[in-house]
């Protein structure tokens, strides 16, 4: 990831020590900047930016974090709704054996809920139930093709994943009922997970990242700004600070914001995802190299959201940890995740993905919520009246444009490569400058401390 051995990368991730966060004006104002030759601007605080400022610190160099937002976090937000904490953006810590995130969690004593995918709770549209080995036929059918799908990306990796997942499919077999879990276990892993539908995706895509080491993925009683805020701690942020400008000035960096102000240092590391990237809302000047600059138009940004659903008792199967209404296509699968273990509350999370995300973003918040309760109140009619609802949007949201990268036909791994490597003094850094683990907080996170060891190697 990012140059550096998965051993390196762990070795980066040692907990950082309280933060502080204000306007402009708080702080370390522009007139009192320290030293510019020991000063880096670091432009985002999601994850990427405050390990990178963490790295910052550890190497003597005193960080300026800008964020546009009123809060830090970027993709993780986590907010007091329904009389409880729920995650808007990013929420598990996945392959949790092994994933340092897990280790900051453990240092911060949070309690985490496990997730067994594989426990469902399928229904038909007219409300009865999946038989238990309908669901496992259509599961070995998904675990095959997945299979297959990964062998096909080492020999032909930019190959479009639709055709060869059809064939896939096909060559299962199935029918009736099976076929129709089979869709829907599908439409989990790529436009639930990858944030993408088959055409968009490249069998490269599909396959790319590693595991650690196993493990079940985490959810975080509480919310996982709760891990954001552990890694913030020591590093002050200045919020309401857009950045529209980053000019490299010989041996010094300057950075404008949308305010006027310019900040002056010896380098900057710039966090923001790739959605925004390729809006050009932060100009470069030089330009980025065209390495950079094709790797951002190669790398695509998914999309997934989130309705919540709130009732007045838990009314989901016992122990089911997904429901799903089959009988829909891949590409408008809806999936719901009981939250009771982690809120205490009788809330319940759809997820819609993809394209389809993108369209329900355009109607409106009603047209999500509506898409989501009527297709789960089809095959749980205990479902179809929640008393409170809540739906994001993250590809309208103006400083995410999408929710995490992934790969067309167009690119490869080699992009990730480009986008985060350095010029001059200046660095890009987020999960999707990420190899190994593009598209989650921990690859988000590391990739951010590794790109500030690179350039603190290269001012030193």
């Amino acid at each position: 990831m990012s140059g550096l051995s998965r051993r390196e990368l762990i070795a980066l991730a040692a907990a950082t020590t309280s933060f502080g966060f204000g306007s402009l004006g708080a702080g370390c104002g522009v007139g009192s900047t320290p030293s510019k030759r020991r000063t880096v601007v670091v432009v985002g605080a999601g994850l990427a930016g405050l390990g990178a400022a963490a790295v910052l610190r550890a190497a003597g160099f005193t960080p300026i974090v800008l964020e546009a937002r009123p809060r830090i976090g970027g993709r993780v937000h986590t907010v007091d709704h329904f009389g409880t904490k729920i995650d808007l953006g990013a929420a598990w810590i996945h392959n949790s054996r092994g994933n340092p995130l897990t280790a900051v969690a453990n240092a911060k004593g949070l309690k985490t809920v496990a997730t067994d995918y594989d426990r469902l709770a399928l229904r038909k549209a007219d409300g009865s139930a999946v038989s238990a080995a309908i669901a496992e036929e259509a599961m070995a059918a998904r675990d095959r093709i997945i299979s297959a799908l990964s062998d096909q990306a080492q020999d032909t990796p930019r190959e479009r994943l639709a055709g060869p997942l059809r064939s896939e499919i096909n060559r299962q077999g199935l029918t009736g009922s099976a076929a129709e879990v089979l869709q829907w276990l599908l439409g989990v892993e790529l436009p639930l997970d990858v944030g993408a539908d088959p055409n968009l995706l490249s069998l490269e895509g599909f396959d790319e990242g590693d595991e650690w080491n196993g493990g079940p993925d985490l959810l975080m009683v509480g919310g996982a700004s709760q891990l954001v805020a552990a890694i913030a701690k020591g590093t002050t942020v200045r919020t309401g600070a857009e950045v529209v400008a980053v000019r490299s000035q010989g041996q010094q960096v300057a950075v404008t914001l949308r305010s006027g102000a310019i900040i002056k240092a010896s380098g900057c590391i710039v966090t923001v995802p790739l959605g925004v990237l390729k809006a050009s809302t932060i100009a470069f000047d030089p330009p980025l190299p065209a390495a950079t600059r094709r790797a951002i138009g190669r790398i695509s940004v998914g999309v997934l959201d989130k309705v919540f659903l709130d009732y007045s008792q838990a009314r989901w199967p016992r122990d089911a940890v997904a429901l799903g209404t089959v009988g829909e296509s891949l590409a408008k699968t809806v999936s719901v995740f009981p939250l009771e273990r982690v809120t205490g509350k009788a809330l319940g999370v759809g997820f819609i993905g993809g394209a389809y995300a993108v369209e329900l973003e355009r109607a409106g918040p009603a047209a999500m919520v509506e898409a989501v309760v009527e297709r789960m109140g089809q095959g749980f009619p205990e479902l179809a009246t929640p008393r409170g609802t809540l739906s994001t949007a993250w590809k309208a949201d103006r400083f995410a444009r999408g929710s995490y990268s992934f790969l067309g036909p167009s690119a490869t791994a080699t992009d990730r490569v480009a986008l985060g490597r350095r010029s001059g003094r200046v660095i890009l850094a987020g999960e999707h400058t990420s190899i190994n683990r593009p598209a989650t907080m921990d690859g988000a996170w590391l990739a951010g401390r590794a790109a500030a060891s690179r350039l603190v190697d290269a001012l030193t």
